[in-house]
C-alpha cells in the first residue's frame, strides 16, 4: 500500500486484505487463573502452577474509518477466517517499534456505524468489537 488513506488514525488494523484506521484500541488482554497446590508435609509454602486461560478476549476498536471493499460486519456473530494485525503508527506516518499485535479466531461481536458522508470515500466507524481466541505479539 503506497499511500495510507487513513493517515489521521494511529492504529492501523488489517483483517486479511482489508485495512482500517482507528483512534482508540482497547481490550488487548488475556487472563489465566493459577492452580494452587498444597503439597503434604510441606508447610512453609504452596506450589503455584499455570492454569488455563479464562474465556476469550474482546478487542474494542473505536472512532475509525475504512476505505475499500464492502465491509462484512453486518454479519455480527459470524466467525472470520482471517487474522487481525494491529500496528501503532505516529502522526508522521512512521510505524512505532514494539511489534504488532496479532489476534486469531475472530468473531464479529458488534458493529456500530458512524457518520455517513456521501462526499467521502470512507465508512466512519464508531465502534467495532471482536471476540478472539488467541493473541500474540509479532516482531515484524
Amino acid at each position: 500500500m503506497s499511500e495510507y488513506p487513513l493517515a489521521a488514525y494511529n492504529f492501523r488494523v488489517r483483517i486479511g486484505e482489508r485495512e482500517f484506521g482507528f483512534s482508540k484500541v482497547s481490550g488487548l488482554q488475556r487472563e489465566a487463573e493459577p492452580v494452587i497446590y498444597q503439597e503434604g508435609g510441606l508447610n512453609d509454602r504452596v506450589h503455584v502452577l499455570p492454569g488455563p486461560v479464562k474465556g476469550c478476549g474482546t478487542v474494542h476498536l473505536e472512532r475509525g474509518a475504512y476505505a475499500g471493499r464492502p465491509l462484512p460486519f453486518y454479519m455480527v456473530g459470524r466467525r472470520l477466517e482471517e487474522s487481525m494485525r494491529i500496528e501503532i503508527w505516529n502522526e508522521s506516518g512512521t510505524k512505532l517499534e514494539g511489534g504488532v499485535y496479532v489476534l486469531l479466531g475472530l468473531v464479529v461481536k458488534k458493529f456500530e456505524a458512524g457518520e455517513m458522508d456521501a462526499l467521502r470515500d470512507a465508512v466512519l466507524i464508531d465502534r467495532l468489537d471482536f471476540s478472539y481466541e488467541y493473541m500474540y505479539l509479532s516482531k515484524e
